[in-house]
């Protein structure tokens, strides 16, 4: 199963990838990163908020938003297009002609969204990391390797895949239903509210409650994945996508 789904998983991601929209929303994360993460780490210096507790806890929430939450918005247009974008370009029909199980299909269409993604993600992440200390060693050098911290390098790594996971299981079982790319992207943007709360939770360092409301949050996103996965495997039927393609 796994070696079928790679292999078209491969040949999506090159399609996808053709995409004007798709292609700008890397270069968006990573100009968003530079000017909103680089802008609030050289006002935070600039104020002289160089306490190490304080400014790590300042950074936590800012760039969790910067490498949490806009890397999110790469699988969700992936996957919004997976289904819909077939749809448009007249190709659902062939490829739901192929010898691939509905398992296999679909199990394809989540590695298409999550690979780029991740890479986007881990990509920012070491981006952040270098911009972040950049600053703080020409601005702050006792401040260098204060952040980011263990905590920040865990949320890092875990919840996007976690996020990534639960983004393309909603937005598989809704592009199957919508009409237009933009509809069902629209639709799944709502999963960025989720993600917010997870990237501000550094405002709860020194209290003890951080590292327990991730352990929480990861719990309770396992779970959610578990049973959105199930369900796009139930929903997800190529007889019925193929009597909707117009």
């Amino acid at each position: 199963m796994l070696k079928k789904a790679w292999i078209m998983a491969r040949t999506e991601i090159r399609m996808v990838f053709k995409s004007r929209q798709v292609k700008m929303i890397p270069a968006m994360i990573v100009v968003m990163t530079v000017i909103f993460g680089g802008l609030m780490t050289f006002l935070t210096l600039s104020w002289g908020l160089t306490d190490p507790v304080y400014f790590n806890l300042m950074m936590a929430s800012i760039m969790g938003v910067v490498i949490i939450m806009l890397p999110i918005m790469l699988p969700i247009l992936i996957a919004a297009d997976s289904i819909v974008g077939e749809k448009e370009r007249h190709t659902l029909t062939p490829l739901l002609a192929t010898p691939l199980t509905d398992g296999e299909l679909l199990f394809g269409k989540f590695l298409t969204a999550l690979i780029p993604g991740l890479v986007v993600a881990y990509s920012n992440l070491v981006l952040a990391i270098a911009m972040v200390n950049g600053l703080v060693l020409l601005l702050a050098p006792p401040l260098f390797g204060v952040w980011p911290d263990f905590l920040s390098i865990i949320q890092a790594i875990i919840l996007p895949v976690l996020f990534s996971i639960l983004a393309v299981g909603i937005m598989v079982i809704i592009s199957g239903r919508a009409n237009t790319v933009y509809e069902a992207y629209q639709t799944g943007g709502v999963l960025i509210l989720p993600a917010m709360a997870f990237a501000y939770s550094g405002f709860l360092g020194g209290t003890g409650l951080n590292w327990l409301i991730f352990y929480a949050g990861v719990l309770i996103l396992i779970v959610l994945d578990i049973i959105l996965y199930r369900i796009a495997v139930k929903l997800f039927n190529r007889d019925a996508l193929t009597s909707r393609v117009g």
